[in-house]
């Protein structure tokens, strides 16, 4: 169970989402079912038959309904924390957008972040702590049960699984719920969440490997068969290794944020009529020192950007016979990108508008260049960008 994921905000995402098959919207929330999670059903059956089977002699195939009945009530389980998260976060007035179940956690999708440490360690804590709360309510129902019934079977698995998840998820790394709590901590001591989840990713990597560590000792136990909490085990620390690097991984996406414009990476660009010969469009560029070619109408507006693809292609012998604009592509109206477009509020303006490239233009219209989408890509992930330019007007 991971800790309350956020999408929209600073929050760092530690799991993708799966929507799966919606099942409800209880309280206005959708809650989707990942088929992987039918996977883990199908793991817990087969995996709890047994113990079902040696405590109650004689019960047969039965076994399986009992076994597939606790991985029901596991899931149910999981499905408590998640809503515990959601019901404290919308306490804060913070919108839900879904909870997903999958095979081994569940996930609940915020629209925003918490917006002090406080509130964030309030959306982290519940969710284990209705772990623990169910563990509790499960030991008594156990006590009260006769001793070998199937009802004994089901409240001691639950309290043993839910005590476990509950204090597991406790532990001080993303992405449990834990590592929110010392996210928040250092958020409070350092004053940004920067510092939070910098901490709490590289904790959440320490876990993984002391999680891998314990199982590895665990295997080293020959008197006894521990293969499937081995494997268990190291699927955990797995997992928890892979979020945890994502989490660090996206702070450094965000901290590169601000330097991503649509200005500073745009190729310099020179603006030619459609009709006007390649190889003149090709020869202007080249002594404009430009790096691509965008046609305009008669009006100075940009119609399409030419491919330098489609250019190679062409024999520099028949470029003066070849007008320019059959080897361009059109751009629409929702391909013209602002120039003074910067950060996370120029890669919700791709994303609207998915393309391979655009054309930089001010309030006016003036061109400043092209810019492709794949050296916003390279800008975000810390590549030198494959064009850029000092921000200044593109040859005309």
């Amino acid at each position: 169970m991971a800790a309350p994921e956020q999408q929209k905000s600073g929050r760092p995402t530690t799991l993708p989402l799966t929507r799966g098959v919606r099942v409800g919207q209880p309280f206005g929330v959708p809650i989707y079912v990942s088929p992987s999670w039918l996977l883990f059903l199908a793991f817990i059956t087969v995996q709890f038959a047994p113990v079902v089977a040696n405590a109650v002699p004689g019960i047969g195939a039965a076994r399986f309904v009992v076994a597939g009945a606790f991985g029901v009530f596991l899931g149910l389980s999981v499905l408590a924390h998640e809503i515990a998260h959601c019901v404290v976060a919308r306490r804060f007035k913070i919108p839900i957008e879904r909870i997903s179940l999958s095979f081994m956690a569940g996930h609940s999708a915020l629209a925003r972040e918490p917006e002090t440490p406080g509130r964030s360690s309030a959306v982290a804590a519940v969710g284990p702590a209705s772990n623990l709360v169910i563990a509790l309510g499960s030991w008594l129902a156990f006590r009260a049960l006769p001793t070998g019934s199937i009802g004994s079977i089901l409240t001691a698995g639950l309290t043993w699984t839910n005590g476990l998840v509950g204090l597991y998820n406790l532990l001080p790394g993303l992405p449990l719920d834990g590592g929110q709590l010392l996210r928040a901590g250092i958020w409070r001591l350092a004053g940004n969440p920067r510092a939070g989840t910098i901490g709490a990713g590289w904790a959440g990597r320490g876990i993984a490997v002391l999680t891998a560590a314990f199982a590895v000792l665990l295997s080293m136990n020959a008197s006894t068969d521990v293969s499937l909490s081995v494997l268990w085990g190291l699927a955990v620390a797995a997992m928890l290794w892979m979020s945890s690097t994502a989490v660090l991984r996206q702070q450094a996406l965000r901290d590169r944020l601000p330097t991503v414009s649509a200005l500073a990476l745009s190729r310099p660009s020179i603006s030619v009529t459609p009709d006007v010969p390649l190889a003149e469009a090709v020869r202007r560029t080249q002594e404009a020192h430009a790096q691509s070619i965008v046609i305009v109408d008669g009006e100075g507006r940009p119609t399409g950007v030419v491919r330098e693809a489609a250019v190679n292609a062409v024999p520099i012998a028949r470029r003066p016979w070849v007008d320019v604009g059959s080897v361009s592509h059109q751009v629409s109206e929702s391909e013209l990108i602002n120039a003074k477009l910067a950060g996370e509020e120029l890669l919700n303006r791709l994303q609207v508008s998915p393309a391979s490239e655009y054309i930089v233009v001010d309030q006016t219209g003036a061109i400043f260049g092209v810019l492709a989408a794949a050296d916003v890509a390279a800008a975000l992930t810390g590549r030198r960008p494959t064009g850029t330019r000092a921000p200044r007007r593109a040859a005309r």
